[in-house]
């Protein structure tokens, strides 16, 4: 039974590629001069070789840009970001709500 439990509780700390990619966009909100890539890594926990990978599929998806300034690469949630963002807080209460009624 313990062993389960921890299973189960390993589970739900892995996050999903959905669930990082809003928490990128978070950190990224609150940087409107631009995030920097270490900022970001740190905010989200996740490595600077993997967050690259993460922030170019969010590109790919026009949910974030990326701007040179000064020599530096900031990375900018983009309006569409924006709504991914707020869609995915509405769909996560709406699970969280769904999953209570039915147990």
């Amino acid at each position: 039974m313990i062993g389960d439990m921890q299973m189960v509780n390993s589970r739900e700390t892995k996050r999903s590629r959905t669930d990082l990619y809003a928490q990128v966009l978070e950190v990224l909100i609150r940087y409107p001069e631009g995030g920097k890539i270490t900022r970001v890594s740190y905010g989200v926990g996740v490595p600077v070789d993997r967050l690259r990978k993460i922030l170019e599929a969010l590109s790919d998806y026009g949910l974030t840009r990326k701007m040179v300034v000064d020599e530096q690469t900031l990375y900018f949630a983009t309006p569409r970001g924006l709504e991914f963002l707020d869609t995915y807080w509405k769909m996560k209460g709406f699970l969280e709500i769904f999953g209570e009624k039915r147990t």
